[in-house]
């Protein structure tokens, strides 16, 4: 799943959220992280955009 960047307001509330700790603030990417910054742009065009039951998710 991905965050819609269009909807994404960057308050951070995402971050504690991800199971797997792979949400970062754009300017807090570790450099280690970088090369995912250009896959996700090209992998991620077609993914389910990320909802769910969670206030950070929930779609109310």
């Amino acid at each position: 799943m991905v965050i819609d960047p269009d909807e994404c307001i960057d308050c951070g509330a995402c971050i504690p959220e991800c199971p797997v700790d792979a949400i970062f603030a754009d300017t807090d990417v570790p450099d280690s992280e970088e090369s995912w910054i250009d896959r996700n742009a090209d992998e991620s065009i077609d993914a389910e955009i990320a909802e769910g039951d969670t206030p950070v998710l929930a779609s109310d």
